[in-house]
Formats: structure tokens, sequence, C-alpha cells
């Protein structure tokens, strides 16, 4: 006998009518109120959340107790439709890391465009809702619109953090001298990104139904979470930094001018990883240029750096000194196995190269 598993099981009349609902496309404009007010009233809370969000609620209040530091981040993502909510968690949770401090309170605005129906949108907040469950994080609310503005889902996202004053990792501390290490390699985000909303093109270049998975999987590695978190009780750490977009070639550029401090590099020590390099080699790519979170670079003081790197790998993760920080200054001093070598410039991410097809 064949059975059937269903999505949904109704017993009255009533129930039927909101499962409808709920797959029926929205008006322009703020979600309808019983719609977002049965999510709201299922989320919980730490006991700082003093003013928790609710339907009539313009504001979230959080008190803070005994802390010296708030660390504040904002990041929109753009160009993730599929597994948006964890990427709106873990990229904005990335960056809060590199300070030292620990992601507490997380706001989203969602835009949605015309079309979409209550179920698309509900299982983007639960999935907001899981990702921040699972990091520590209390989603403190934001807003939801629908709107004509976008053409896919966007999501913005505000997180909040804090540190003890005395362990606030500031890049202006990093020193002439300092080891640069990079963990797990170049454009693991990238990679999963473009697996994952270009398959059939890569199917067409070539990629086999299992190389385009082992793409897709490398999602579950753009957390930085754990090596930022050895990387900021290390009293050697000078200065934390996140590969998001526009690469490893934007962010030791950006590094560098945080820093106030020449960065050299050696080329031949960054790791790629196989299925980046199939992916890029198929569609023309540099993987210097492609979107990376998943890639934390960390500057350290060469006494305590190789004790560093070991305690990252003994947690599986790839851990490599790829350079040091150099005299005062702004720039990258790149090398090819010993010989000089031009330090590339991206205007705008590779991946974008992918979207104006």
């Amino acid at each position: 006998r064949y059975y059937e598993v269903s999505d949904y099981i109704a017993a009255t009349m009533a129930e039927v009518r909101r499962i409808i609902r709920l797959h029926l496309p929205l008006n322009e404009g703020k979600i309808p109120v019983d719609l977002l007010d049965s999510f709201l009233g299922s989320l919980r809370f730490d006991p700082s959340v003093l003013i928790p969000p609710k339907v009539g609620e313009d504001i979230a209040a959080i008190g803070i107790e005994g802390e010296e530091v708030l660390v504040l981040k904002s990041d929109p993502i753009t160009f993730a439709t599929d597994a948006i909510g964890f990427y709106t968690v873990i990229v904005n949770a990335n960056d809060i890391a590199t300070s030292g401090a620990r992601p507490r309170w997380l706001l989203s605005t969602l835009l949605l465009p015309p079309g979409v129906t209550g179920k698309q949108t509900i299982d983007i907040l639960e999935e907001l809702r899981q990702h921040c469950d699972s990091a520590g994080i209390s989603l403190c609310g934001g807003h939801t619109e629908v709107t004509g503005s976008v053409t896919r889902p966007v999501v913005v996202g505000m997180l909040a953090g804090t540190v003890d004053r005395k362990d606030l990792v500031d890049k202006r501390r990093m020193m002439c001298g300092n080891r640069v290490l990079l963990t797990k390699g170049l454009a693991v985000e990238g990679t999963a990104l473009i697996a994952r909303e270009f398959p059939d093109l890569l199917r067409q270049k070539g990629l086999t139904d299992d190389q385009i998975a082992s793409c897709r999987s490398l999602l579950e590695n753009i957390s930085i979470l754990v090596e930022a978190k050895f990387a900021s009780i290390c009293p050697g750490v000078t200065a934390m930094h996140d590969v998001t977009e526009g690469g490893l070639a934007t962010a030791l550029q950006e590094l560098s001018s945080a820093g106030s401090h020449h960065i050299i590099i050696h080329r031949d020590r960054i790791r790629v990883l196989e299925e980046t390099d199939l992916v890029c080699n198929a569609l023309g790519l540099n993987p210097l240029g492609l979107i990376g979170s998943g890639s934390l670079l960390i500057c350290c003081d060469s006494a305590q750096s190789q004790a560093l790197e070991k305690k990252i790998r003994d947690e599986g993760i790839d851990c490599r000194c790829i350079g040091e920080v150099g005299e005062p200054g702004n720039g990258i001093i790149a090398f090819d196995e010993g010989d000089p070598w031009v330090w590339p410039h991206f205007e705008t991410d590779e991946i974008t190269r992918l979207y104006s097809v």
C-alpha cells in the first residue's frame, strides 16, 4: 500500500482557508497583521530584550548591564535567494565576531517581490529564527514588506553584539612583522552560491551533478565563528577581517586600509579549493575577486601565530600563513614563488558577471 506524506492536515474549514491563504500572493505593502503576529508570538528572547517585537511596536529595547562595548553591523543579502535566512544571520555574525564580540541581537528588513505568498514569507522568517537560535542570537524584530522595487527577495540584517573593552579587537593595533593567516581558502561562499544559483550553467560547462552537489555543500562552511573565537582569546592577535564581497583581493586591501599598514602577500601560499578551481575555470572567473564568506584573515604576533594555526587546524579548519604585515602605509605588496606579482583590483565582485548575462 502507498502512503503519501502530507504537508498539512486540516480538521476544519477554517484551517483549510488558512492553508489556502498562506499560498496566495500577498498584496504590496506591509505583511498582513495576523500573518506576522502568528510568527512573532512564537519567538523567544534572552532576558536582556526589554521590549520584544510585536505588531504595533516600532522598536526593540535591549538592556545592557556590565558590558563596556556595543558592536553594530548591518549587511544586505542581495545575491542569494536559496538559504537567504541562513546567509543573513551568518554574514552579519561573521563581521561581529571579527571584533571579538559575541553576536546577540538581530533586526531584519525583508523586501519581497510582488507575487510572493504568505508561506514563502513565513519560510524565510522561520529560517532566520532557526539560524538565530543556533547561533545564540535573539531575533528582535525589523520590517517585512512586499514591494515592486525588488524582483527577488532581499534581506537586510542589522546585528548587535557585546564585548568587554579590554577584549575588543581593533585593526588599528596591527603591527609590522605580524603574520597574516587565512582560514579555509578562496571563495568558499562564491563557489557554493554559484552552484545553488546557476546549476544549469555549470552543467552546460561540463560539471557533473556530483561536482555541483559538492560545491553546494560548501554553504555549510561560510561561518567563521569557530576560528574567530580562538583568535579572539589569543593575546597575540591584533586584527581580524572576514572575506566578503570582492573576494580576498578586496578584503586584503580593506584590511591594509583599516590597519594603516602595507601587507605583504605570497600568492603561492593561498589555498584554492578543488571545487572553487572547477567552478572558476569553467566560468572564466578569478577566485581572488569572488565573494568569500567563510574565510577569515587574522593578523597575529609571529611568536604566537603557529600555536594559533594549530588550534584552528585541530578543529578541522584549514589555516595557513599567507604573508605578513609590512611598514606603515596602504596597499598590497605581492609575490608569487618569490617573484614580484601585481595584486589584482576588482571594481565589482566576479559573481556579478553571471547576474548580468
